[in-house]
This record gives C-alpha cells, structure tokens and sequence, in this order.
C-alpha cells in the first residue's frame, strides 16, 4: 500500500522544536515501513540541506520555505501538487491543521482513504485557531487582523474532519468529544513508540521536566516544585526545553539561584532518551488543555520511571495501573506528591517496574499498527 502522511514538519530539523505530534507521525512512518508499505512523509523545512542524514526507507517530500503567519495559504496547494505526484492509497495527518482539509478533499476526489489522528484534549472541540488568537499577548488591532485568517483555518479543519473516512483518537475524553462536537465516532488507538526502551536499571538522583518552554506547559511551576523540596539536598531538578518566547526566557534569570535546579535548554529527540533513563522522576505542569497523551509520559514509562503529574491522567492509566500519580489540579498536592515519592526509594522502585511492563505491553503492541492498517485498506 502507497501511503502518505502529511506532516507540518519533521522531527529531526533543527529549525523547528521537538513536539509530539512529530514524534508520532515518525514512529507511525517507520512502523508502516517494516511493514513492507511504501510511506511517503510531505513536510515544510526551512532548508533541506541542513536536516542532516534521513532515513532511506521512508519517501520523503519537502516544501522549502520559512513559515509565516499567511504561508498556510501556499500549502493548501503545495501539498496538493506533491499528492498529485505520489498518487497515494491511503493518507494520514495529525493534528488540527489546513492540511487536514488538504488531506481529506484530495482523498475524496481519489477515492483515496483519509485517516485523521487527535493529537489533544481539546483537538476535537470547535474553534481551536480563534481561540488561540484571542489567549495571545498579541495587540487588539493585530488580533483583528489575525481573526479572519484563523476563523478560515478553524472552517478547514472542520470540514476536513467531517470528510476524514477514519479518525483515531488518544483517549476516551477526546472521543467524546469528537463525538459531541462532530457527530464522528473515533478509534482509541495507544501511541505508538518504537525502540528505546529499557528495562529499569540505577537511576540518578534527579526529577526531570522536559518540554517547551511556553505558557501551556507552565515551567514557573516545576521552579515552585524546586523550591519546596529544597531541603531534599540529594536531589537535582532539571528542567529542559527550548523556547522562542522572549518571556519565558526570564526562567534563565529564575533559575540560578536555586541550588537544586539545572537548565538544559533545549534537547534535540534523541538525546532526550538518556534523561528518561538516568531520572527518578519525570514532572508534568501543563494546563489542562495543553496534552492529550504526553510522548513524554511514554518515554518516561518505558524507562522505568514515574510520571507525577499535575492535571493530566491519560485514560485514568496513572492512578489506575500505578504509574505515577496524579495531582488533579492541586498544586499543594503536586508538592506533597513529589516529597512522598522522592523519599520513598521503595515506592519508586516498584512504581518504575510496572511502568516499563505496561509502556512495553501498551505502545509496541503490533495490535495497534494492525489496526491502522485496517483503517487505510477498509473499503
């Protein structure tokens, strides 16, 4: 089967920062190829000649150009042009975007199957680019100017949406949503994450935030967390991340004079493996809207370690197989959580064994590649 999965960019370009939507549409590329199926990946760069050495089984398809508030524009027809050459069987993007539309109108006019992948809690809900516009910093005459512009984006994706012929979902909470605000039922499907595990061996000292640096993902918060075990002297937090936001650059003003915290900055993909391994504790402070099912809980899980995190609980799997724990919004929780757990060398150990079992049980399961697959060849 020829399949092409629409991608805004790619994961190993050092342009852009690392996000999980990429890292899954490579996994899922990579799967499909060992597989025996021809993949085909279109994607933006900023420049070709600078992404390095690239897999030789996956087909790739680039757009060359900077991305800019408008750009959007230009790939409605770019990705359409690069279809039209590939000529593909079964199509796959993730995530809200114009090139949910792109891949659902080519499909249809090709008798082509469209499968759409959530890529977050509030990815099936209405609006998404508008109300992202009107959370920004941005001046009111720039969000006016911005409104029409991503109302149109938001239009696209509904419309792609509704024409999707498959649609997989992260979690149960977004499949309901996805069935209220579409009237589309979708399939639960786990991540997929291939390789890189490792059975739970000596772990450092260390609590490890890793994300980017953004308002959504609320750093300042893993700082407080710092703070409050700052007389747990055996511990080192670290806090990693790359971010082109002028104001959460002041974390690097922030940080020093906390004696238990490192900055990173920010960790390209691969690198981000041995962090996994080497911490204790993974910390999650995003807000509630801000991740589906975190690629950083799975690495984290297929490491041994444990997720504590503040608002997000995947499918109940933290609380309900043992994998962590989960604050539920409460920040006094959050810290008490932390205290608990890097004071019981026991309780980690036991956690960080049952996460490795269920990531390797869950995530690497051929069932879960097997049902993609059905998606792509249902007639």
């Amino acid at each position: 089967m020829r399949i092409a999965i629409l991608a805004d960019s790619w994961l190993f370009d050092p342009a852009v920062a690392v996000n999980g939507t990429q890292v899954q549409m490579f996994h899922l590329a990579s799967a499909l190829r060992k597989r025996g199926h021809e993949v085909h990946y279109l994607a933006l760069t900023r420049d070709r000649n600078a992404l390095g050495e690239l897999p030789d089984d996956i087909r790739f398809h680039w757009i060359e150009r900077p991305v800019t508030a408008v750009s959007w524009i230009r790939d409605l027809n770019d990705y359409r042009e690069a279809l039209d050459r590939i000529r593909p069987d079964a199509l796959y993007q993730r995530g809200r975007s114009h090139l949910t539309w792109v891949a659902a109108r080519w499909a249809r006019s090709h008798g082509s199957r469209f499968v759409w992948g959530s890529n977050g809690e509030d990815a099936c809900d209405h609006w998404k680019h508008v109300k992202r516009v009107r959370a920004s910093r941005r001046s009111t005459l720039r969000k006016a100017l911005l409104y029409p512009l991503a109302a149109a984006r938001d239009l696209l994706v509904h419309d792609g949406i509704r024409r999707a012929t498959g649609i997989v979902t992260q979690t149960r909470t977004q499949a309901d949503r996805l069935r209220r605000n579409f009237g589309r039922d979708g399939l639960v499907l786990p991540s997929l994450f291939e390789g890189k595990e490792g059975a739970p061996g000596a772990k450092d000292p260390c609590v490890l935030w890793l994300a980017s640096l953004s308002a959504a993902k609320q750093p300042g918060l893993f700082l407080d967390l710092a703070k409050g075990c700052a007389d747990l002297s055996r511990w080192t937090f670290l806090l990693g991340g790359g971010t082109p936001v002028d104001a959460f650059r002041e974390l690097t003003a922030l940080a020093p004079p906390l004696p238990n915290v490192r900055l990173l900055g920010a960790v390209p993909f691969e690198e981000s493996h041995a962090l996994y391994a080497r911490a204790s504790l993974f910390v999650s402070t995003s807000r509630v809207e801000a991740d589906g099912l975190p690629n950083a809980f799975i690495q984290a899980w297929l490491h041994g370690t444990p997720v504590l995190s503040l608002h997000h609980d995947p499918n109940g799997w933290i609380e309900g197989e043992g994998l962590g724990l989960c604050a539920r919004g409460d920040e006094a929780r959050l810290l008490a959580g932390a205290r608990a757990l890097l004071s019981d060398d026991a309780l980690r150990a036991a956690m960080g064994a049952r996460c490795a079992r269920f990531a390797k049980a869950t995530f690497g399961a051929e069932e879960t590649i097997d049902a993609y697959l059905t998606l792509f060849s249902r007639a």
